[in-house]
């Protein structure tokens, strides 16, 4: 069987246009979270009271989700004292009732992820034996996939920042759970230094 030459061109620049198309796409990612960071960075040094966390937190939870696409999601923060993680910031249709909503620190992959102070990432939640279901049965709502990250600074672990539901064949891509691993490390590092300028506040 002869090959025919041109026929095999077209497939090669369709495979290197598609290539450049990607790496053109992950570029244009990093420069975007390039440009968060600076801009959550100076966010950040801004903070001097309670009253501007919470704006900082949903500056950074909404650039994440922008970051990998997602159309949910959730910033919980880790409550020491009753080993809760409360909702502090939703995105969603539930957000109206999941607000100041807590869960078990150890629950679902949000426990997951706390516990073993690393990111995840879940295509499909129903595979996952880790996935708990209670918020799904009680807010009547349908996860379908996660991509989740710990909110650490100087080694503590802070809370946890869940983005869900990504649209796609493929949802969320191993470079989307590394850039939310990054943002997060970010946000959590912003966290301690403000602990540390605000003890009170530990």
């Amino acid at each position: 069987m002869v090959t025919n030459p041109m026929a095999v061109m077209r497939r090669e620049n369709a495979r290197l246009q598609e290539e450049n198309e990607r790496l053109n796409e992950e570029l244009r990612n990093l420069r975007e979270f390039v440009h968060i960071l600076n801009d959550l960075t100076q966010s950040a040094k801004n903070v001097t009271s309670d009253t501007e966390l919470l704006p900082l937190l949903e500056r950074i939870f909404m650039k994440a989700l922008g970051l990998v696409n997602a159309p949910d999601g959730s910033l919980m923060l880790l409550d020491d004292e009753t080993n809760e993680l409360v909702f502090v910031v939703v995105k969603g249709s539930l957000a109206a009732n999941l607000i100041g909503y807590r869960i078990p620190a150890d629950e679902g992959i949000a426990g997951w992820v706390i516990k073993n102070a690393e990111p995840t990432l879940v295509r499909d939640v129903r595979r996952d034996p880790r996935f708990s279901q209670t918020i799904d049965e009680q807010f009547t709502f349908r996860t379908q996939s996660i991509a989740a990250a710990p909110l650490i600074g100087d080694r503590k672990v802070y809370g946890v920042l869940e983005t869900l539901n990504q649209p796609g064949d493929e949802p969320f891509s191993d470079s989307d759970l590394a850039l939310l691993g990054l943002l997060c490390r970010f946000a959590g590092e912003a966290l301690a230094d403000i602990e540390r300028m605000h003890p009170e506040r530990a």
